[in-house]
């Protein structure tokens, strides 16, 4: 089991969750009423920022597309992209749509 925070989504429904390892994000945050917008048609309405708070790598590896939209979108750089691919690393912005739990981590709303 890991911990998955939800912070600065809702005052009601902020808090730390227990999830099952490989867990999509999506699943969780409808379970507990979290309210992360998922289009599949605009991912920039379900941009997060992710911040480790364990030592391993806390989200599942991310596929080309999801660096390719995210570069799209402004929220990484190609460099950023680049070095993710490099060293099988995901960013701190994440499309909340296409991420999995790994490990412990906080989730925030994205503003750009």
């Amino acid at each position: 089991m890991a911990k998955v925070i939800f912070m600065h989504f809702d005052e009601k429904t902020d808090g730390i969750y227990d999830a099952k390892i490989g867990e999509p994000i999506v699943r969780l945050a409808k379970e507990k009423g979290i309210p992360i917008p998922f289009e599949s048609s605009d991912y920039s309405k379900c941009l997060v920022k992710v911040e480790h708070i364990s030592d391993e790598e806390p989200t599942s590896y991310m596929e080309d597309e999801e660096l390719d939209e995210l570069v799209k979108l402004g929220a990484i750089s190609q460099e950023d992209a680049d070095i993710c691919q490099q060293f099988t690393v995901s960013p701190k912005i994440r499309i909340a749509s296409m991420m999995m739990v790994k490990g412990d981590v906080l989730i925030k709303p994205f503003k750009k």
